[in-house]
């Protein structure tokens, strides 16, 4: 998850809009008090910064590495700003674009630092998170002991989701992910079979509404949830 704190609207827009085009989640803050009470509720592993210079710009930077010191923090000077980019780098700042914004290179910086941050995992066949057991091996799903008959594509889908447990996914990511193309007119595939999915599921005799370890997320996607399941079902 990407932290977005720009003073003005002169970065704003090229920054949203290439994270949203490269599907990385993202809040956009506008001051630095909003951006210390979201620090304070949960964790970002990439901040940026859009950089003035000024000495209160350095200071409320600081402000921010210490509040979330293990989050990468980047730093982007803004166009018509003169900003000496080593006094960054001496309160905390881990990196500092100071050319005029570049799409590649900043999508290449940020997407270079999020793969660092994913915990390198040896891959197993076997899955097991919360009630539900995979095994890729033999194509099986079972929740609870209970067998649960998926499709090809269901299956993978289910598999993906329980690879990452807890963390939500776009539409968009997951038809990269998952089936291997990007055309935001497909993202309704994605509805689709999380229905049938989530249908499957529900018929688990041994799990009352099983089909919401699968979780909405509105306004942004779905996840799998390893911690429960709401009572009632909620569908897309």
């Amino acid at each position: 998850m990407v932290l977005v704190i720009n003073s003005g609207n002169t970065l704003k827009q090229p920054i949203v809009q290439c994270l949203t085009k490269h599907c990385f989640l993202h809040d956009v803050v506008s001051n630095y008090d909003s951006a210390l009470s979201l620090l304070a509720a949960r964790h970002y592993d990439l901040i940026i910064v859009e950089a003035t210079g000024t000495a209160s710009c350095k200071d409320n930077v600081e402000r921010i590495v210490r509040q979330s010191p293990d989050s990468w923090l980047m730093v982007v000077k803004r166009p018509d700003h003169r900003v000496d980019g080593i006094d960054y780098f001496e309160i905390g700042a881990d990196d500092y674009i100071s050319n005029v914004f570049d799409e590649r290179l900043f999508i290449a910086r940020v997407k270079a630092y999020m793969r660092r941050c994913i915990p390198v995992e040896k891959r197993s066949d076997r899955i097991d998170v919360g009630p539900v057991s995979i095994d890729e091996r033999y194509h099986t799903v079972k929740v609870y002991g209970q067998t649960v008959l998926l499709t090809a594509r269901e299956f993978s889908l289910f598999t993906f989701l329980c690879r990452h447990p807890n963390q939500v996914f776009s539409r968009t990511q997951l038809l990269s992910s998952v089936w291997g193309y990007n055309h935001e007119g497909y993202e309704h595939t994605v509805n689709t079979h999380v229905n049938r999915l989530r249908a499957k599921l529900d018929e688990v005799a041994s799990i009352e509404n099983a089909g919401q370890l699968i979780q909405t997320v509105w306004g942004v996607g779905y996840r799998m949830s390893a911690s429960g399941y709401v009572a009632k079902a909620v569908l897309v």
